[in-house]
């Protein structure tokens, strides 16, 4: 018997586990103009009103859980050197370097200012993309240190 050893074979049990469909799930992948890769994960088949950023160290499933709860079209974007995303070659994983790239996927995968979530790392990023982006931001729900920042 083969085994679906996909990225996404776990989403339907914890669909059955929170009592939520599943929705469309799917991988999207964007070159950046610099040729570095970002990657995302998009839940729903409608256009994202809500973006996930996750903490140093993890990636975009992350926020498998929180995306299937939300029931709604939500972008989990992996952040350069995470999850499916590029490394950077100068190694600079500074919030306001992400935030470049960040934007870039928004404009890719998004046509409406986002709410964005972000933990830790990705919740500097977001605020580094809300002072540098505005228009891509339509509110900021930050969780840094403990702090929720709104």
């Amino acid at each position: 018997m083969a085994t679906d050893i996909s990225e996404f074979s776990y989403l339907s049990a914890q669909a059955t586990t929170l009592g939520v469909p599943l929705p469309p799930v799917e991988r999207l992948v964007s070159r950046l103009a610099d040729g570095r890769e970002v990657s995302a994960v998009r839940f729903g088949s409608e256009a994202p009103r809500i973006t996930l950023l996750h903490g140093a160290g993890l990636n975009a499933h992350t926020w498998d859980t929180t995306a299937l709860a939300l029931q709604q079209s939500v972008l989990a974007i992996d952040l350069a050197g995470h999850g499916d995303s590029s490394w950077r070659d100068d190694a600079d994983y500074s919030p306001r370097t992400l935030a470049r790239d960040v934007a870039a996927a928004l404009e890719t995968w998004t046509d409406s200012p986002q709410l964005i979530v972000g933990q830790s790392l990705g919740g500097l990023t977001g605020a580094a993309l809300a002072a540098a982006r505005p228009d891509l931001v339509a509110a900021l729900l930050s969780e840094r240190a403990g702090r929720k920042v709104v």
